[in-house]
């Protein structure tokens, strides 16, 4: 489900852009499950990237205040500086096309758990 869910939002990102992203970036502490991110290759049909570093979040504020005091010119230049990629996780074709025929399923059922997993929320709250 998580992994399909990131596969909508990419979808809707690309949509909105018109761009396809060759390739996807993932950060924060998931990023340790190499399970996780090989499915989300899987599931997306494309590399997903992981930096070489444990915390991104807060390179990327060092980065923007780098920008914002000179350091760096702009975005593109701050990148080639300082960013490493780290372990890259490639789809695998066959397993791809099986999660690409089951995508329209998740995208039917999906409203009805929605409904469900709230009505759950509400009970256990109360």
């Amino acid at each position: 489900g998580l992994d399909y869910q990131f596969l909508d939002i990419v979808s809707a990102m690309e949509a909105a852009l018109g761009a396809r992203f060759e390739k996807l970036v993932a950060v924060g502490g998931a990023t340790r499950n190499r399970f996780w991110m090989q499915n989300k290759a899987d599931i997306a049909g494309r590399p997903v990237e992981v930096p070489d570093v444990e915390e991104a979040t807060p390179l990327g504020a060092a980065i923007l205040a780098g920008i914002g005091v000179g350091v760096y010119r702009n975005e593109q230049e701050a990148f080639e500086r300082v960013y490493r990629p780290g372990a890259v996780y490639e789809p695998d074709p066959q397993r791809s096309a099986k999660y690409a025929r089951w995508f329209p399923i998740y995208r039917e059922l999906y409203p009805a758990a929605r409904n469900v997993n709230h009505r759950l929320f509400e009970e256990f709250l109360t």
